[in-house]
């Protein structure tokens, strides 16, 4: 599996999926990836990884893979991927959230584009 860019509404990108992990635009692990479950490196559960889309705890897009969205215009493409830090281990997993039931709301616009932990989780697609 590839290493693909994630976007936010703008277009921006905002998180790389690589393969059962989460990166920041600098490369490094920023959460894990589980089943349809996403934990941040201190093993919380911080959201939900579903056809494509990733959701945020209350349910809200934070970003979509990049293939998954309109064409960007060449001035709005992604940067090259960063090099890669090494994973850190998998932190034990705490539990898991139930799925908000209701329909799927766009989150807040974002306060920053760089990544600060699970707080990304309120960027938006």
């Amino acid at each position: 599996m590839m290493a693909e860019w994630i976007i936010d509404r703008s277009g921006a990108p905002v998180l790389i999926q690589d393969e059962h992990c989460f990166r920041s635009p600098r490369g490094e692990v920023v959460s894990w990836l589980f089943g349809n479950g996403v934990y941040a490196v201190n093993g919380d559960h911080i959201g939900w990884f579903e056809i494509s889309t990733l959701y945020d705890v209350h349910n809200r897009i934070v970003g979509m893979l990049q293939h998954t969205c309109a064409p960007l215009p060449a001035d709005r493409l992604p940067p090259p991927m960063p090099e890669f830090s090494r994973r850190p281990h998998v932190p034990r997993l705490k539990v898991r959230h139930s799925r908000p039931p209701g329909t799927v709301q766009p989150a807040s616009k974002p306060h920053s584009r760089s990544y600060a932990g699970p707080s990304m989780l309120h960027a938006s697609c």
